[in-house]
């Protein structure tokens, strides 16, 4: 049974809000609407398809939805298999519009969100997200993540809640049969650029100790760059699936952060193995720079092909238990 939780997140595309009832008139003002229209919105999406983790709602192209679809229970299975136990309450519902201007105009429209964003938007309260067809596979695998990292990852550090959503952004994988097969732990291209020459003074430390995220527009897809460098060198090191683990267990030994814990390191001595990961990215930029946008291919075939035409190292750091 889902918890009852004092605190409300909202996440819309990439930003989230954490906010108490009376702190939060605008922010619910924003909400209602779409708590009062939902089922007249609703019937703008005549189309259905239903798996074992969503509800899809939508307007045309119904084999594009039907990927996306597929991939969506692959990528559950995949976390609940490889990551961390999945008890989240589903379906999620989701409303798949045709296009970025139709998504956009959706938003304004209907849910009476004024400044929406590029690719997505999750309302906990409803177990509804809604993207276009063409935003892509990251924004989908980062974008629910965020309800199981809420749900699931109970004990979870302030700077997780971004930080655990966007390393799911990035990954390239097959279908073998009916099961993903899925490569982790590549850089974002627009990520690193992102964060610019900037790089080699990134503060692990200030990173992963943030107790108050920002909301604000301009600044908040600059910090979770920040904070996806800091899970992709946990990934590095492998230590990213024991970090999840020593979370799911509220388990941090003798250290301060679940970050020191899973490196079975203090902090002044994880700094320079920091450093060498910040140069080797820095030393990587501009082949970083020329990968592709998260992919599934259809099978290993074609995905060898897809490797090969885009000179992708599928080597994957041993993940450590302990």
């Amino acid at each position: 049974m889902a918890r009852t939780m004092p605190v409300e997140v909202v996440w819309f595309g990439s930003v989230w809000y954490r906010f108490r009832m009376r702190a939060s008139v605008c922010l619910w003002l924003l909400i209602l609407p779409f708590i009062g229209s939902s089922q007249t919105f609703l019937n703008e999406f005549p189309l259905r398809e239903q798996t074992r983790y969503f509800a899809f709602r939508f307007k045309g192209n119904p084999e594009r939805v039907k990927e996306i679809a597929r991939f969506a229970d692959g990528f559950i299975k995949v976390v609940n298999r490889d990551f961390f136990k999945v008890e989240f309450e589903f379906p999620i519902r989701v409303l798949v519009l045709e296009n970025r201007a139709q998504f956009k105009q959706f938003l304004i429209r209907d849910l009476n969100i004024q400044d929406p964003p590029n690719f997505g938007v999750y309302l906990p309260g409803h177990k509804l997200f809604a993207t276009y067809e063409d935003s892509g596979l990251g924004t989908f695998t980062h974008e629910i993540m965020h309800p199981l990292v809420e749900h699931d990852l109970k004990n979870r550090p302030v700077w997780a809640m971004e930080g655990i959503p966007t390393f799911f952004e990035k990954f390239y994988g097959y279908w073998k049969e009916n099961e993903l097969v899925v490569f982790w732990g590549f850089q974002n291209p627009w990520r690193v650029a992102q964060i610019g020459t900037n790089l080699s003074q990134l503060d692990l430390s200030k990173i992963v100790s943030n107790r108050d995220l920002t909301t604000k527009l301009s600044s908040i897809e600059r910090t979770e760059s920040d904070l996806r460098m800091a899970s992709l060198f946990l990934w590095r090191e492998g230590r990213f699936k024991h970090f999840l683990k020593l979370i799911t267990a509220g388990d941090k030994g003798e250290y301060k952060s679940y970050f020191e814990a899973a490196m079975g390191l203090p902090m002044k001595r994880i700094f320079p193995k920091w450093q060498d990961y910040l140069k080797e990215v820095a030393d990587e930029r501009k082949a970083i720079m020329s990968l592709p946008a998260s992919t599934i291919c259809r099978d290993e075939n074609e995905f060898r092909k897809f490797v090969q035409s885009n000179k992708l190292s599928l080597e994957q750091p041993n993940q450590q238990s302990e």
